[in-house]
């Protein structure tokens, strides 16, 4: 019975992924599943078992992929009182920064490419998007509220609006990096988004 249970999750966590990669290149409405499938040497009746149709599988990407990625660095801020948040926001634009590559950012930012993609054309897909914002907004505004109390951010910031301006930023600087295809694109903006960051210190 375990062994049987490892295979079920490893087969739809190996579907997941290779959906996840291929929404990612060829956008949602661009998913050729039977391509995945036929790389993955799955059976269509495998992924309906785990899928019943092409939304299930956009959702899943959602809340079970991209949310807990983006969410995450977010949430520990807001939650970790040991945190200094612009330090700690500083240190996570380099990271990304860093990691950055050519061809990484010529596929675009995941979550933004879908927001942009099928916002338009999705309620249900536009929600759980607008969640996952909403989220990471409101961890950072939460974050920069303590550093505030804590004497580390300055009192006449307001820390929703620099929230917003960050996150916005940081996926402008995806997008511009996305249509050149060049990594130094972000790279740049990243450390102007540090250096304004810098400023929000008394």
């Amino acid at each position: 019975m375990y062994l049987c249970a490892m295979q079920t999750i490893q087969t739809r966590e190996r579907i997941l992924e290779r959906m996840f990669h291929d929404i990612r290149k060829h956008g949602f409405q661009g998913l050729r599943a039977d391509k995945v499938l036929s790389e993955l040497a799955i059976t269509k009746g495998a992924l309906y078992h785990y899928f019943p149709n092409k939304h299930a599988i956009g959702i899943a990407v959602i809340e079970e992929l991209i949310r807990p990625n983006y969410v995450d660095f977010y949430q520990n801020l807001a939650q970790n009182t040991q945190i200094e948040p612009i330090n700690a926001l500083q240190k996570h634009l380099h990271h990304l920064a860093q990691a950055a590559t050519d061809e990484d950012v010529s596929l675009g930012c995941p979550l933004n490419n879908l927001m942009q993609e099928m916002s338009p054309l999705d309620e249900d897909f536009r929600i759980r998007m607008k969640s996952i914002a909403n989220t990471m907004v409101q961890h950072m505004s939460t974050a920069l509220q303590r550093g505030q109390q804590a004497g580390s951010v300055r009192t006449d910031v307001h820390p929703e609006a620099v929230a917003q301006f960050l996150w916005a930023g940081i996926e402008g600087a995806y997008s511009l990096a996305k249509v050149r295809k060049n990594a130094q694109t972000f790279r740049t903006n990243a450390q102007m988004l540090s250096e304004y960051l810098e400023t929000l210190k008394p």
